[in-house]
């Protein structure tokens, strides 16, 4: 057995190392990982995952139509997680990836957080224990 397990680990550090800060359980075993700030939703690749939340890949949606992309990723956090800190990174780190907000008034008053960039919309919606990532295509009338 402790063969077995010393295999596991070194294969496991082997792992990470060449590809980087993804936990060996995380995909080897399918357990969920908590986000560092290097980490990126699993659909939405130029889109960080805060600390703190956890991705639920099983809850994600994608559509590719010749208008744009459709992708609905959900993320959920434990309650020392505060919405207030999940907002102010989203509201900080965005705009540095090319996302420009748009009613930035509301996103403390309403939990929900607009950004446009090259034809796309990103809603984030927060709620108690969830974050919820939309992607559209701005709609022309």
């Amino acid at each position: 057995m402790q063969i077995f397990h010393r295999i596991l680990i070194g294969f496991g550090l082997a792992f990470t190392t060449i590809f980087g800060s993804i936990a060996f359980g995380s995909i080897v075993f399918g357990a969920p990982y908590a986000a560092h700030a290097s980490d990126y939703l699993s659909m939405l690749g130029d889109v960080p995952l805060a600390e703190g939340l956890v991705e639920l890949p099983e809850a994600g949606v994608v559509f590719d139509k010749p208008q744009g992309r459709i992708v609905q990723m959900t993320a959920t956090h434990n309650r020392h997680i505060t919405q207030e800190n999940l907002i102010a990174f989203y509201a900080r780190s965005l705009p540095n990836l090319g996302w420009r907000a748009r009613d930035a008034d509301q996103a403390q008053a309403n939990g929900i957080l607009t950004f446009a960039r090259q034809g796309e919309i990103l809603r984030l919606t927060f709620s108690a224990d969830l974050v919820i990532f939309d992607l559209t295509p701005i709609s022309n009338p």
